[in-house]
């Protein structure tokens, strides 16, 4: 998916969403808040993983798209168990914790953990291959003989 031509108008718009969601949160319309900041993080991880302005159809496919779902699938049993147990003990805890907690941290923190680390193990020739990494510490050693040079010059 190439997003090089999409860049700026990602930015405005990951840009917008904080206004929207801070301002949700003030009116106490916390719920869409959590979701759109499902969206804020998706752009940001899409942007964060184009290489050279695209973004690999497979980090999307296996590792973007099921975060997002987890997270807002939790953020969803969050609100209902909150709305059901609402004034009221609940009459069963799942691993200890409220189930609406329970669900924040298996979906979210736990799922969420799992899913990126699952995206680093399997796909991380998608994100950085060993070419990538070599290109990349090449490019910091050339400007560093750069730095090297222009600081003898200066010195002479």
């Amino acid at each position: 998916m190439d997003l090089s031509g999409r860049k700026t108008a990602i930015i405005v718009a990951t840009s917008a969403l904080w206004l929207v969601i801070n301002y949700l949160g003030w009116k106490d319309q916390y719920l869409v808040s959590m979701y759109l900041g499902v969206v804020l993080m998706l752009l940001y991880m899409m942007l964060g993983l184009a290489k050279q302005g695209t973004l690999s159809k497979k980090l999307l496919s296996f590792c973007l798209i099921p975060w997002a779902v987890l997270w807002s699938v939790s953020f969803y049993l969050a609100d209902y168990f909150a709305a059901m147990f609402a004034g009221t003990m609940p009459s069963f805890t799942i691993l200890g914790f409220h189930p609406s907690f329970a669900a924040t941290v298996v979906g979210y923190w736990i799922g969420g953990m799992l899913t990126l680390t699952f995206m680093y193990n399997s796909l991380k020739d998608e994100w950085l291959s060993q070419k990538d990494w070599d290109n990349f510490k090449a490019k910091i050693k050339s400007i560093d003989e750069k730095k090297k040079e222009e600081q003898y010059e200066r010195n002479c």
